[in-house]
């Protein structure tokens, strides 16, 4: 071999090992960059699609990945079906989820946001609903599916009505239903957002709810320690509470 093939054969060669160099390093690096993604319901309260109004817990988880250093791609599903994909997709993320013992098998839980008190609630003028017996001799009590006030009303054989989050308050207001078993704090701006000039009654709780930040089992980049951080950041910084106050007032 004369200098001159020599030459070729070893760019040749140089060039086949650089390729495979930087295609091996692209797949790691592709792979290291794998998007967190939120599947989450779309809903006013907590989170929304409506880009000019979030949601609370969007605005302040949305908050606490700029501590964490990622951004997630979010995809707007119903909720039992956003449920699903969260516990079957690696490094997804859902919230607010409650937590319970049916599903701790389901998630890895990450940082809990919020505790609310849930209650039946109606019309000023409407009949009191203090006690299960009370609740189960009215017709027309909306609730959210999927959620554990559902399963609370089935195991206390409460009739009731299963619906979304996005038109339970909207019916409240139609009179469909004639009550709803929510949490305080829901009812509050759901209520306030549709500008339904009646009063709202609230009667005794009967759950308190935490409210949780929640991963997929499969989920290895997803790192329990730093969204914690990140929660107590958003809380020192205030963020936390002015995003209270722009959603439920002084009610918290």
């Amino acid at each position: 071999m004369d200098i001159k093939s020599s030459f070729y054969f070893f760019l040749s060669l140089f060039i086949c090992i650089a390729f495979i160099f930087c295609l091996t390093g692209f797949n790691e690096k592709a792979y290291s960059s794998e998007k967190i993604v939120f599947y989450l319901e779309d809903e006013p309260i907590y989170t929304s699609s409506n880009r000019i109004s979030p949601g609370f817990l969007l605005e302040v988880v949305k908050e606490m990945t700029k501590y964490i250093g990622v951004t997630p791609n979010i995809e707007f599903l119903p909720w039992k079906r956003a449920q699903l994909m969260t516990i079957n997709t690696p490094n997804a993320v859902i919230f607010p989820l409650t937590r319970s013992q049916s599903r701790e098998k389901n998630y890895r839980w990450l940082c809990k946001i919020l505790e609310v008190p849930v209650m039946f609630i109606n019309k000023e003028g409407d009949a009191p609903i203090n006690t299960i017996e009370q609740a189960k001799d009215i017709r027309g009590i909306g609730v959210i599916r999927g959620t554990p006030q559902e399963e609370f009303l089935i195991k206390n054989g409460v009739p009731h009505i299963t619906m979304t989050g996005k038109e339970i308050y909207s019916k409240l207001a139609a009179n469909r239903i004639t009550a709803v078993f929510t949490a305080k704090p829901e009812a509050i701006f759901g209520w306030k957002n549709g500008n339904y000039k009646e009063i709202l009654q609230f009667w005794p709780g009967f759950q308190t709810l935490p409210l949780w930040i929640a991963t997929s089992k499969l989920s290895d980049q997803v790192n329990t320690h730093k969204w914690n951080e990140a929660f107590i950041q958003v809380i020192d910084s205030g963020f936390f509470d002015s995003m209270q106050m722009k959603y439920f007032g002084s009610q918290k």
